[in-house]
């Protein structure tokens, strides 16, 4: 982000918002839990950093333990402008939703980082957190956490269904199709599979490939997608989950195929929690979420995407001020 941005930033967000909440800042009621012995891991794809404050006030109170990390460094006025002191770490990659790696990256660097938690709970900046709805999955904290298991083989027409959605068609072409991000990573892909398949080298590698044996009847082929913009680790499964996850980002393999793949191959499916979400992808959508956010989520964990950035986009100032009202009442609830 240039210097003037960042300062224009910082102006807005302690004029805006950081003064009336430093002088009394909202009390919320009994909808938001909190969770002191999870780590809350927050990723930017791209670095928009203008949003960290407001960010840090959603989720501060829920989140005793948070951590932001992006492709590059945010600036200092940013920073030095935040409520309170947050922690950044960089992944030090380039920045973008097509390189596809770059928030996974974010969670194998924080997992090395040895927490003492119970847990790291992947957030993407533009995803929307339904904490007051979290108690049924904070309850399995032991467990990993992830939406809609698609699994797959490289090479055929047809893809077994773990639990996709009753009118989820799941075929091969539709995944191609639905997934632009996916042709590109089909040598590479393979690589990885075979790597894990044929290697003995750890345990946690021979056990992740045992698995994904078992689910391609042999083959080396098989591979798991989904929604992975909010997934969670329990501690108990980090170290392996780091450890695969390394092989993928070597291979710099899209991570709506990476984070799931993982998650099965190192637990039993019955122990993988499912998240409840909604995802919007449609640009028509996605122009008048804000406003129905609160009124159509509530009873789901994440909402997806839920942008802040347009508080900083002049040019449209409905969608400007839709935004600060749902970023208002959420932190208001």
């Amino acid at each position: 982000m240039d210097l003037e941005k960042c300062q224009h930033s910082s102006y807005m967000f302690n004029t805006r918002i950081a003064s009336p909440f430093r002088q009394r800042f909202v009390t919320r009621n009994h909808t938001h839990k909190s969770f002191p012995d999870i780590l809350l891991v927050i990723t930017f794809n791209y670095a928009i950093y203008d949003v960290l404050p407001y960010l840090d006030l959603m989720y501060r109170q829920s989140f005793p333990q948070r951590i932001y990390c992006g492709p590059s460094q945010p600036c200092s006025s940013i920073l030095n402008n935040m409520i309170e002191e947050i922690i950044f770490v960089s992944a030090n990659v380039q920045a973008g939703v097509k390189s596809g790696d770059v928030v996974y990256r974010c969670m194998l660097k924080v997992i090395n980082m040895n927490y003492d938690v119970a847990g790291f709970l992947h957030l993407g900046d533009d995803v929307a957190l339904n904490t007051w709805n979290l108690h049924d999955l904070y309850k399995h904290k032991d467990k990993p956490w992830q939406k809609i298991l698609l699994k797959s083989h490289l090479g055929d027409a047809q893809c077994g269904e773990f639990a996709p959605p009753p009118s989820y068609k799941c075929n091969r072409k539709k995944i191609e199709a639905t997934w632009s991000n996916f042709t590109p990573y089909k040598e590479r892909l393979l690589k990885v599979l075979k790597y894990i398949t044929n290697n003995q080298n750890t345990t946690d590698v021979q056990q992740c490939g045992i698995r994904l044996s078992q689910l391609s009847e042999g083959r080396n082929t098989s591979f798991v997608f989904g929604i992975s913009d909010f997934y969670y680790v329990p501690k108990t499964m980090a170290k392996a989950f780091s450890t695969i996850g390394q092989l993928f980002s070597d291979e710099g393999i899209w991570l709506e195929i990476t984070v799931p793949t993982i998650m099965v191959c190192l637990r039993d499916f019955e122990d993988i929690q499912q998240i409840r979400g909604k995802d919007y992808w449609l640009p028509s959508d996605r122009n008048f979420i804000m406003p129905r956010f609160l009124k159509h989520s509530q009873n789901d964990h994440y909402f997806h995407p839920a942008k802040l950035s347009p508080i900083f986009q002049y040019e449209d100032l409905q969608r400007q001020n839709d935004t600060l009202d749902y970023f208002c009442n959420y932190v208001r609830m």
